[in-house]
């Protein structure tokens, strides 16, 4: 009696700590959007995706796609390492760049700081973006 209480707490904490790890996934995954400003800045949105592909480096692999007015307008793919997602070459208008983004609350602050680099490591531009949505644009 006692071997089969103690093997069905092992199998329940598993399935726990197993729920507990796709939930963290999730908590990364949404649609964020900036506030945009009065000086004319649009609101951009930021589209972030886990992609279920095994990979040699980082965490997770993130698919991230940002649209809007101007310069919102790029895609990149992205490796996390303890939730801070770094990507490389992101198509902004033909340039490519360096992306990384963190999440200064963690990831179920629902915050997430954008930094884009360029080439040569200069920042070339910071966003705040806010959570909106948890689940992602139907279709995708």
């Amino acid at each position: 009696m006692i071997k089969v209480k103690l093997a069905s707490g092992a199998l329940m904490l598993s399935a726990l700590m197993l729920n507990s790890i796709a939930h963290a996934d999730s908590l990364v995954d949404g649609v964020y959007q900036t506030d945009g400003d009065s000086n004319g800045a649009g609101q951009c949105t930021l589209i972030i995706r886990s992609v279920e592909q095994s990979h040699k480096y980082g965490d997770e692999l993130f698919e991230l796609e940002s649209s809007g007015d101007g310069a919102c307008e790029w895609s990149a793919v992205g490796i996390s390492k303890s939730y801070a997602i770094t990507a490389g070459l992101v198509t902004n208008s033909g340039t490519p760049a360096f992306l990384k983004i963190t999440f200064p609350f963690g990831p179920a602050g629902k915050q997430v700081k954008l930094t884009s680099y360029d080439l040569d490591g200069a920042v070339r531009n910071e966003e705040s973006f806010a959570k909106i949505d948890d689940k992602l644009v139907a279709g995708n």
